[in-house]
């Protein structure tokens, strides 16, 4: 391969990189708890709002399910004792958030930390 085509190569493999978008199955999100939902059908039977967006694949707004139910892990309803207990409070919380993982359009939360 002579010095021409490595550097076609190279510039080819840059312009790649860069014009693909990924986004992160997992992101933290940061903020209060300003509703809570418990729903036997819906939603993973549980969610909570946030005081901030969450965004990056999840529908627009605060709303993020804690599986309740189960389906995707069995730590849910664990996790809305812990919102609850936050939002009552008055705590931060940071929530670990999945965009491959939704009930109902709406992204899962496979953990919470309750702040400070």
């Amino acid at each position: 391969m002579n010095k021409k085509s490595k550097q076609l190569t190279l510039t080819a493999l840059l312009f790649l990189g860069l014009s693909m978008t990924t986004q992160a199955a997992e992101f933290w999100v940061t903020g209060t708890i300003v509703r809570t939902l418990s729903d036997g059908t819906n939603y993973g039977g549980c969610m909570i709002s946030l005081s901030t967006t969450v965004n990056n694949g999840c529908p627009a707004g605060g709303w993020v399910s804690l599986d309740c139910n189960g389906g995707y892990s069995r730590a849910g309803e664990r996790s809305y004792a812990s919102a609850l207990m936050a939002f009552s409070l008055k705590k931060s919380v940071s929530v670990l958030v999945d965009n491959t993982q939704k009930y109902n359009g709406f992204c899962v939360g496979k953990r919470i930390d309750v702040m400070n």
